[in-house]
């Protein structure tokens, strides 16, 4: 967030910030990126296009500020929520998921907008949505696969592979319940069913990979 911050949109009043991120954000996620228009923004968020534009220059440029102020915005609360000092590795994954279900409730326009950008396909803009969201899997590994206890994993079980398998199943499973046309509300109707059917994912890799207790 640090380096986000030195972006000249901070030196605008936070409340007015907070209006227009938050209008940008319903717009491009209700709409997609083409058929959003910078004058149906400034409308709702009641600034002038040309201060817009002083601060962003072009759409695609405040289309790509909001992807990677959204999903800053959500990793800095999941690093601070997440338990690292859980070294059940499976057990860690599971209140990862949980919790990405738990902060669609705190930022349902951040989820919403960036449910959105995983579907688009523009190219003016899908590819660096593509490129940042590599690499934020690959920190998000990275910080979160560390640490964990490997004595739990039965004796002829290669460890790496079947953190992949972890990963794939929970990535897909997730992915499975994804679609371009639900809203924050859509997934909140299901969180009990989604809870319920990770738990089970959960027991059928614990059952296949870790030892008996």
């Amino acid at each position: 967030m640090e380096e986000l911050k030195k972006h000249k949109i901070f030196t605008m009043e936070d409340t007015k910030r907070n209006v227009l991120l938050t209008v940008a954000m319903s717009k491009f996620a209700k709409n997609g990126y083409k058929k959003t228009t910078t004058d149906e923004i400034i409308l709702e968020a009641e600034i002038s296009k040309g201060l817009l534009f002083h601060y962003f220059g072009t759409k695609k440029n405040l289309y790509i500020f909001l992807f990677r102020y959204a999903n800053t915005t959500i990793m800095q609360d999941y690093y601070v929520l997440i338990d690292l000092n859980e070294r059940d590795i499976l057990e860690r994954l599971r209140s990862m998921f949980l919790l990405k279900l738990e902060l669609t409730q705190k930022y349902p326009a951040i989820f919403d907008f960036v449910t959105s950008a995983f579907y688009e396909e523009d190219p003016a803009v899908a590819v660096k949505v593509n490129e940042y969201t590599k690499q934020w899997y690959f920190n998000v590994q990275n910080k979160m696969l560390k640490d964990f206890d490997s004595s739990l994993f039965k004796a002829n079980i290669d460890t790496e592979k079947a953190l992949n398998i972890f990963l794939f199943t929970l990535r897909g499973y997730s992915e499975s319940q994804a679609s371009p046309k639900y809203r924050i509300e859509d997934y909140s109707k299901e969180y009990e069913r989604y809870r319920r059917e990770i738990d089970e994912y959960i027991t059928v890799l614990r059952t296949a990979f870790y030892k008996e207790a």
